[in-house]
């Protein structure tokens, strides 16, 4: 018989939890499956108990069950509190499980120490395994799970039911009725036959108490139902009613509209709310003529609202009421009404907003223009970071292929997207180990073979980035050959796209026409012999002949890389052990030269006789202090300064903000931390 009971109490948590993940819901309520799965597992455990042959199997199978008992309460304790609107701080939460966790691993010395159960034994009961036990004196912290909890659980619902409108009575009703239905059935259990464990059937019974209040929890979220029965607007305001036209709830935009919603009480009807006789009659019309359309009128605005029934699965679950400002329409059919007789003076008001309007889309336009540009600009510069020594070389590319563009006849909006296609060109790059393309030496085959998976990967990252494929086109067909003896897929002649040949070009321009770790730019001369060389083989020839019109043109070798590889530092600290911990740090970067001053009144010295890229500078000096000494530089210079210091408590905010810092770093050095900020510092001043 008890195999059958506790066989059965598993079977319909299954059935449960099938029953469960059939919801069509966009959101799974977290505690709700934690419940369901420590439930489960803990019948499993009973189960286990009652088939066990030997007091090992026995002891074992009632670790297993105590799974439920101790953690089922927090649990609960927060799926209410989820329900209820209320929200636990997080530290709380981690003391409350905490706690069980403890009681759990004493549960777990059960047979191997008497602290928790000073005895166990195998016993029966009607066929089936009972465990025999003598508390020990730790079971009493398990009490105070059991008992605290419920206490909190109480409390807290009836809290809500008195002090807050926004849940619904419907949830905190079955919660009280599940909280008694578990006491009511302990007490039972303790009271009729303590060998008999009568948790199976609590938890079964709060199962389908759950599977209940998870099916109207899913009602009540607001979002989804919006998101189920019409596409979300945020302008629009939006009152959820469910099949019995009761409340549930409303998002800000309707509580503006009619603020008398702030007094509704979830699944309670509105008709006794004087200032919302409007909605109710709205309701009345739309259940009894099925009518949806309806009007409100304030002093100074004009809405259209619209009832909609929520459907899932078939069944009506509800109603959504939506609220649409159209004060401006409504304003213009009284103008039209007003002024029929004037038409052409209603004409030249209309085709004055109208232009306003024309005008409030271009300039928002412009904007989502603008910011695509510095989304697309930022990207490169995070792809050209990877290299310090080819920064800006995206950017230049994206130049240089914009006027080839405008040479060869093209739009401005053409010739825009082929500048966006320069910058993102070697987007790609980002899949390729930093090793290899800071590598000093010549590539071996299978590094090279790596490089060139760069066109692939650009154009899968950036496939559906604009209104056609010419951004990433342009990304994935940049290294192909007019001959095709180029990569990824050796395209020859008109077959590649036009904008990989024009990025091509540009691309080869600026290797040579820009300086490297191992080298400065080359001559003008010899960068247009190499591109007159490549003609018909490695470029277009057509647009080969426009760049070396634009060489010609360049008569003082504008197009090339101008600012200089070499970036000079000031370390200013009166303590020599970190001029020389950053010395170390910075020994491997040949581009930088570092100079040292011991003192803010000799760095104010150098700074006159030099121009420095970036200043590090000690807040603590002794003479004078490291702010002291920023704000005389910045009486007369805007090098960027980074601050160091050896203080992790300082309000970096009200401290440095007065002072027009860059950044600040602290001691001891973090050396990859000080390469970034001097290469980013740096960089960024050149820009």
């Amino acid at each position: 018989m008890v195999y059958v009971y506790i066989t059965t109490a598993l079977l319909t948590f299954t059935c449960f939890v099938l029953l469960l993940s059939n919801f069509e819901v966009k959101k799974v309520n977290f505690y709700f499956l934690m419940l369901v799965l420590l439930m489960t597992i803990s019948n499993g455990g009973y189960l286990a108990l009652a088939l066990s042959g030997n007091l090992e199997e026995a002891i074992l199978a009632n670790k297993i069950a105590y799974i439920g008992g101790i953690f089922v309460p927090p649990v609960t304790l927060f799926l209410i509190c989820a329900i209820c609107n209320y929200r636990l701080r997080t530290w709380l939460k981690f003391l409350l499980v905490s706690y069980s966790m403890f009681v759990y691993a004493l549960a777990l010395t059960i047979g191997s120490s008497n602290f928790y159960y000073a005895d166990v034994y195998l016993d029966s009961y009607n066929g089936a395994t009972v465990l025999g036990r003598t508390y020990g004196i730790g079971h009493n912290l398990f009490y105070v799970i059991l008992y605290g909890y419920i206490i909190a659980q109480i409390v807290l619902l009836i809290y809500t039911f008195y002090k807050k409108r926004a849940v619904s009575r419907y949830s905190i009703w079955t919660l009280i009725g599940m909280v008694t239905v578990n006491i009511i059935l302990f007490i039972v259990g303790r009271s009729v036959n303590s060998a008999l464990e009568i948790m199976p059937i609590a938890y079964t019974i709060d199962s389908w108490i759950m599977l209940y209040m998870y099916q109207r929890c899913m009602n009540y979220n607001f979002e989804d139902n919006i998101t189920a029965s019409l596409k979300k607007q945020d302008t629009y305001g939006y009152i959820m009613f469910d099949k019995k036209l009761n409340y549930i709830g409303c998002n800000e935009i309707a509580l503006e509209i009619f603020p008398a919603l702030s007094q509704c009480i979830v699944d309670r009807g509105i008709r006794k709310i004087q200032e919302l006789d409007k909605i109710s009659q709205w309701l009345d019309a739309f259940t009894e003529t099925n009518t949806v359309n309806f009007s409100y009128k304030t002093a100074e605005k004009h809405y259209e609202c619209h009832i909609e029934k929520i459907w899932n699965r078939k069944k009506i679950k509800g109603y959504v009421l939506e609220l649409r400002e159209d004060t401006d329409k409504w304003k213009y059919m009284n103008l039209l009404a007003k002024h029929n007789s004037d038409l052409e003076k209603f004409q030249a008001e209309l085709e004055q907003k109208v232009d306003e309007q024309t005008v409030e889309l271009r300039l928002r336009q412009e904007r989502i223009n603008g910011l695509f540009l510095r989304t697309v600009t930022a990207l490169s510069e995070a792809v050209d970071a990877k290299d310090r020594y080819t920064s800006g070389h995206s950017t230049r590319v994206a130049q240089y292929a914009r006027m080839i563009a405008r040479q060869m006849g093209k739009t401005k909006e053409e010739q825009d997207e082929i500048y966006r296609a320069g910058l993102l060109h070697d987007v790609g790059k980002i899949r390729i180990p930093d090793e290899i393309i800071n590598k000093p030496g010549k590539l071996t085959d299978e590094e090279y073979n790596i490089i060139k998976i760069h066109p692939v990967t650009g154009y899968h990252i950036l496939k559906g980035i604009s209104t056609d494929d010419k951004i990433a086109l342009a990304a994935k067909y940049h290294h192909e050959r007019y001959d095709g003896k180029g990569y990824p897929h050796g395209l020859a002649g008109e077959k590649i796209p036009e904008v990989a040949r024009i990025l091509g070009i540009a691309d080869s321009y600026d290797a040579m026409a820009s300086n490297r770790s191992y080298r400065k730019a080359l001559p003008q001369e010899i960068v247009r012999s190499e591109i007159e060389k490549g003609k018909g083989t490695q470029f277009d020839p057509d647009i080969a002949d426009i760049m070396l019109r634009m060489i010609d043109e360049d008569k003082e070798y504008t197009l090339k890389q101008t600012d200089s590889m070499h970036r000079k530092i000031l370390i200013v600290d009166d303590e020599e052990k970190n001029h020389q911990s950053i010395l170390e740090i910075m020994q491997n970067e040949p581009m930088y030269e570092m100079v040292s001053a011991l003192s803010g009144k000799q760095a104010l010295e150098l700074i006159k006789i030099h121009d420095f890229d970036l200043i590090i500078l000690d807040i603590k000096m002794s003479e004078m202090n490291g702010l002291e000494t920023l704000q005389k530089i910045r009486e007369q210079y805007q090098t960027p300064v980074v601050l160091m210091t050896s203080d992790r408590t300082l309000d970096v905010d009200e401290l440095f903000s007065p002072y027009n810092y860059s950044d600040y770093i602290t001691k001891p050095f973090h050396p990859l931390l000080v390469k970034e900020v001097v290469h980013t510092m740096t960089k960024l001043n050149h820009l």
